[in-house]
This record gives structure tokens, C-alpha cells and sequence, in this order.
């Protein structure tokens, strides 16, 4: 498991939007993003991210506070140590008060030509 050393995620809303904060948790410490751009009202998409520098054992994306948020998309940029810098894409999801989703994604694995 590679240390975590930042990430970046862009969030594209659906029709169900929610007012802030956004808040994701890191090893079970809840903290919210930083650097924001964008909102999440519908159809609208927010960017934010957080330098981590940890071990990410869990990595995931926290619930409105109240209501539902529908979230049409997900991305997320990682940039890890000792490894380039990857994307993954995740897809609809509907997150409440009581859900989180799981934005974490080991590094791809090596390819070489043989």
C-alpha cells in the first residue's frame, strides 16, 4: 500500500444536490476538503481535494448531513508516492446521512512489454 501523498476529486452532481460542507474520512478521521471549486446544487460540479501524506487504509466520501445528494460522478486523481500519478472514475451513487462511499483504489499495477 502505497502513502497517500494528495488527491483531487471532482464531483458532477445529479438531479439531487446538497449544500456543504463536503466532508471525506481518512482511516476514520472525518475532515473536509479543501480548495473548493464549484457547488453541489443539481447539475453542478465541485473540485476539491486535501494533501493526506498518510497511509490511505480507507478512503471515503461522507454523506449530506441532511437530505440526499445524487451524485451522477465521481473522480478522483491520486498521487501517491513512489508511483505516477492515476485517475479513477466512479459512477452514480446516492449518498445520505447515513452512507459513504468507498473512493479509495489501490495504483495500477505495473505493465511492461515482454
Amino acid at each position: 500500500m502505497p502513502r497517500l501523498l494528495d488527491f483531487k476529486l471532482t464531483i458532477e452532481t445529479g438531479d439531487r444536490g446538497t449544500e456543504g460542507p463536503v466532508l471525506f474520512s481518512i482511516n476514520n478521521h472525518q475532515v473536509p476538503l479543501e480548495n473548493l471549486m464549484g457547488g453541489t446544487g443539481p447539475g453542478e460540479t465541485l473540485e476539491g481535494g486535501f494533501s493526506v501524506n498518510s497511509f490511505a487504509h480507507s478512503l471515503t466520501l461522507i454523506g449530506p448531513e441532511a437530505g440526499e445528494w445524487g451524485i451522477k460522478s465521481i473522480k478522483v486523481d491520486y498521487n501517491c508516492e513512489n508511483t505516477e500519478p492515476y485517475s479513477v472514475t466512479f459512477g452514480e451513487v446516492t449518498l445520505n446521512d447515513r452512507t459513504e462511499v468507498n473512493i479509495w483504489q489501490d495504483p495500477p499495477l505495473p505493465t511492461f512489454d515482454v
